[in-house]
C-alpha cells in the first residue's frame, strides 16, 4: 500500500499536510473577512450624529402651535428661543392634540431628539403631557412671522423628521422608505433634504400650502425628487412649502 498520508474524517490523526493547509486557508479567510468588511463599512453613508436619550423625560415651558404642525417655542432647551418639533413616543405626530392650548403658554413633559441645530421633543404617554403654564413668558418666545426668501428649486429628499434628528440611524436613503412612510403616514412632520456639490447641507419642514401633507406625497418619500417650492424662514426653521402637484421625480 502507498505510504502517503491519507485524511480520514473521523481520525484524531489528521495528517501534517492537511493542518497546514486548514490553518492558512482559515487565517486567510479570515483577513479577508475583516477586510472586506471594513471595506464596506467604510463606504456606508454616515448615519448621522442624531441622539435620543428616551430616559430624560423633562419639561419644557413654552408656547404651542398647530400649525402646520405640533410645535413648541421654548427657551429651555439651550437658553435661547428655539422652535422644537413635537411627536409622541412610536410613529405618531401630535397635532390633533394641541387643540385649545395652541397659542398659549404650556408645560411640556417629554425627551429631547437632537441633531445639530435641529430639535423634537417626543412627548410621554398619557393625557397630561401638555399642560398650561401659569408662568409669564418673554416675548421673544411668540411664534415669529414667516419670512418669505423666495421661489426655489431643490433636488433632494423627502424624508421623516423623527428619525433622522435622532430616532433612528441610519435615518435616510432607500433602507428607511417604509419607516419614513410609516411616520409621515402617522403625522410626523415631513422634511426636504437638499445638499450641493460642495456638501453645504439644508433641512427644510415641508408643509403643502401651509397645510401639513395627506398620504399623496408618501410615494415621493425616500427618493430622489426635486422640487419647485416657495422657501420661509420661521424664526430658527426653514419651511419650504411645495404642493404635491410640484413634487417629481429625478429620472
Amino acid at each position: 500500500m502507498s505510504k502517503t498520508d491519507f485524511f480520514i474524517g473521523w481520525s484524531p490523526d489528521t495528517p501534517k499536510a492537511d493542518r497546514r493547509f486548514f490553518l492558512t486557508a482559515g487565517i486567510g479567510l479570515g483577513a479577508a473577512a475583516l477586510t472586506g468588511g471594513g471595506l464596506l463599512a467604510a463606504h456606508q453613508n454616515a448615519p448621522g450624529r442624531g441622539t435620543w436619550n428616551q430616559g430624560d423625560v423633562r419639561t419644557f415651558t413654552g408656547i404651542a402651535t398647530a400649525e402646520p404642525y405640533a410645535m413648541l417655542r421654548t427657551s429651555d432647551i439651550d437658553g435661547q428661543p428655539k422652535t422644537a418639533l413635537l411627536a409622541c413616543l412610536g410613529k405618531c405626530g401630535v397635532t390633533a392634540r394641541i387643540g385649545s392650548n395652541a397659542g398659549k403658554p404650556v408645560s411640556v413633559r417629554g425627551s429631547l431628539i437632537q441633531r445639530g441645530q435641529h430639535t423634537m421633543i417626543a412627548v410621554v404617554d398619557g393625557i397630561d403631557w401638555i399642560m398650561p403654564a401659569t408662568a409669564l413668558l418673554p416675548e421673544a418666545l411668540a411664534f415669529p412671522v414667516p419670512e418669505r426668501l423666495g421661489d426655489v428649486q431643490l433636488q433632494g429628499t423627502i424624508l421623516d423628521t423623527k428619525c433622522w434628528f435622532g430616532a433612528m440611524r441610519p435615518s435616510s436613503g432607500k433602507v428607511h422608505k417604509a419607516c419614513a412612510s410609516l411616520c409621515i403616514r402617522g403625522g410626523i412632520p415631513p422634511a426636504f433634504f437638499a445638499q450641493d456639490t460642495t456638501g453645504k447641507a439644508a433641512l427644510m419642514i415641508m408643509a403643502d400650502q401651509g397645510q401639513a401633507y395627506s398620504e399623496q406625497v408618501l410615494p415621493f418619500v425616500a427618493e430622489p425628487v426635486r422640487v419647485s417650492a416657495d422657501l420661509y424662514r420661521m424664526g430658527d426653521l426653514l419651511m419650504l412649502d411645495a404642493p404635491v402637484k410640484r413634487i417629481e421625480y429625478i429620472s
